[in-house]
């Protein structure tokens, strides 16, 4: 059952995404790394531009948040799209925001599909939150700065992020 949970500075929701979705992802990952671009030794991401054998259960999970969140007046984040990032070993994400579109606010909702034994937490603005897998977190990422901690441990930090331009009154 989704339940919602507070974080600092934010919320999220434990249970967002089933063991077998989660699972799928995975796989699905295993299978095409190769595809990824790195952007660090450490970091690395797929952008979800052209057809996949996944592309089923991004807008099943994306329309989970629409209604979820009742998401009303919003445009699709046209520069990242929805993505999947890869922290591994001695892999962190750089404080920084994301660009707006007017009166559309970058808002990505991250679903963490693998999360480190040790470091790799989320940063969001002056906080930081320890996340788990299987849940999604709402990140305002026109708005606040965010990124994360060093992942210290040999599991990575993979996180499914789903970009969204939401009208400024809806956020």
């Amino acid at each position: 059952m989704i339940e919602k949970i507070e974080l600092k500075g934010t919320y999220g929701y434990k249970n967002f995404i089933t063991n077998e979705e989660k699972q799928t992802f995975l796989e699905w990952i295993d299978n095409n790394e190769d595809k990824f671009i790195s952007y660090h030794p450490n970091r690395k991401s797929f952008k979800f531009e052209n057809e996949t054998s996944v592309d089923n259960l991004i807008t099943e999970i994306k329309n989970r948040i629409i209604n979820l969140e009742h998401i009303s007046n919003w445009k699709r984040e046209p520069r990242y799209l929805d993505y999947i990032g890869i922290n591994s070993k001695n892999g962190s994400i750089p404080l920084h925001f994301d660009a707006n579109d007017g009166n559309f606010i970058h808002t990505r909702y991250n679903v963490i599909l693998s999360y480190p034994e040790k470091g790799g937490e989320s940063i969001y603005g002056d906080n930081i939150n320890i996340l788990e897998e299987n849940m999604v977190w709402k990140c305002v990422a026109g708005k606040m700065k965010h990124g994360s901690t060093l992942v210290e441990s040999d599991k990575r930090r993979i996180t499914f992020s789903l970009g969204f331009l939401i009208e400024n009154s809806n956020i």
